[in-house]
Formats: C-alpha cells, structure tokens, sequence
C-alpha cells in the first residue's frame, strides 16, 4: 500500500510540475464503460493540466513551495481533486506516531483551508 501511495504521489509530482508536460503526450481516448484505476488517472491528469494551463491553480511545485513549511509531518500522498467548484491539494502526512492528517490547500492560492486528523 505504502508503494502503491509513493508511486501514485511520484506520478502526481511528474504530471503537474512545470515543464513535464508534452502537449499532445497523452492524448487517449477512452471507449464508454467501467473505467479502470488506470484510465481514471489519465482522465484525471488531464483534467488537472488542463486546469493548470487555464491559469485555474497553481503548480504543484508553487503549493508545496508555499505549504511544506507550514508542515510538521512527513508527505505521503498528494490528490488533486474540485469540491463545490474549487480545486484544492490534499496533502496526505503521517506523524511520528503513525496518525494520518489530510490538510487540504486551495490550488489556485495555495493557501490550507482545512486539516483532518485521523488518530
């Protein structure tokens, strides 16, 4: 699981860093029906650059820029994800004594709106 986390934040950290991006690089199209994890995180990436080229959020590499500091905790995951019309970050981090916290950050101004703790 802790791999599968990693690969999943390593993937998130290539797609949306500036410059990692090859327009036309990734230009599937899906048939209808069950999507698979994997077809969903394509359709998710592209969402996401989408965003980010329309000037809707800023980069990954900006909010962690700006968030990290304001971190105790080490990063084990990053989503990238809309509710009610806003893209927010979620950062997930676990503490030293194996609690998991999802701090939530505003992608187009980096700012946290919200922490969940998870004991």
């Amino acid at each position: 699981m802790v791999a599968t986390m990693m690969r999943k934040l390593a993937i998130a950290i290539l797609l949306l860093l500036p410059g990692a991006y090859a327009p036309g690089a990734m230009a599937t199209v899906h048939p209808p029906g069950p999507e698979s994890s994997e077809q969903k995180h394509s359709v998710d990436h592209l969402t996401a650059r989408a965003a980010l080229d329309r000037g809707e959020v800023l980069s990954l590499e900006t909010v962690l820029a700006m968030v990290r500091p304001k971190l105790k905790d080490e990063i084990v995951g990053i989503k990238f994800e809309m509710h009610r019309g806003i893209w927010y970050y979620e950062f997930r981090t676990v503490d030293k004594a194996g609690h998991l916290h999802y701090i939530h950050a505003n992608a187009k101004t980096g700012i946290i709106q919200k922490v969940e703790n998870h004991p």
